[in-house]
């Protein structure tokens, strides 16, 4: 079953999102899916639409959304910043917390790249609500994706514009200096519950040693697992399946069990 969604964020702009909803009586555990950087809740190569239909079958349901300024939400993309993609998250997180179908002991929270940090943020700010997470390619280098990006010609116009064009979209100078305010790793420690991480060992954009931390200061509560080949965005299927299927082994011992 797919609902549409609409909710307020905390600027009273309108969030649009997409549940998948198993066909089931009894309360669902649900999770709440965070897009990447100039993504959407789609996801690159519908990786997130896939993945909700499969957990759907697991009588999971996903809770995705697009974040103010990107998608199908309200805003403006050149004024996107971290911390308002981390309220936005937490209006999410408050919405399916108030859905009488959701299991509200079973919340649980999926980021791809930059919403992979979004989702550490949220896991760690609302750790009593947030029971597991599962980081693909968590980009917590966000700052440093930014600045390499503002060079040469680029450096003189956003001197002189405020913002840059980033694979046609404007990036602006909000975003990186509020980009520079954040050490993602900061907020591990206060993250409970189980948290699966995975990282192609070819990812460009996210250098996989990255995840390795994640790993060291979660200790225990951590299952690191590369996916060895792949890319950013695990763009063949043989690389998408590895991360499917590692997806629903740990969905099938933590979440759906």
């Amino acid at each position: 079953m797919v609902e549409n969604f609409e909710i307020k964020n905390k600027k009273n702009r309108t969030l649009r999102g997409i549940i998948n909803r198993p066909e089931i009586e009894s309360k669902v555990p649900c999770i709440i899916f965070c897009h990447g950087f100039m993504g959407n809740k789609v996801g690159h190569n519908f990786m997130f639409v896939k993945i909700a239909r499969i957990l759907e079958k697991l009588g999971v349901a996903s809770i995705r959304f697009d974040f103010a300024g990107s998608g199908e939400s309200d805003g403006d993309f050149k004024y996107v910043t971290i911390s308002e993609e981390a309220e936005d998250c937490s209006v999410i997180l408050k919405f399916s917390n108030s859905l009488d179908y959701i299991d509200k002991t079973n919340i649980n929270i999926l980021g791809f790249s930059m919403g992979g940090a979004i989702a550490v943020i949220t896991a760690s700010n609302y750790s009593d609500m947030i029971k597991n997470s599962i980081l693909i390619s968590p980009a917590f280098n966000m700052y440093d994706i930014f600045v390499n990006e503002i060079k040469g010609d680029r450096l003189y116009e956003f001197l002189n514009k405020g913002y840059i064009n980033f694979e046609n979209n404007e990036l602006g100078k909000k975003a990186i200096e509020d980009a520079s305010d954040y050490n993602f790793f900061n907020y591990l420690k206060n993250i409970n519950g189980n948290v699966l991480i995975l990282h192609g060992t070819e990812d460009e954009s996210v250098p996989p040693l990255y995840s390795k931390k994640i790993e060291k200061l979660l200790g225990d509560k951590a299952l690191l697992q590369f996916i060895t080949g792949a890319d950013h965005c695990y763009s063949s299927p043989f690389y998408y399946q590895q991360l499917v299927q590692k997806i629903v082994c740990f969905t099938k011992k933590y979440i759906s069990s």
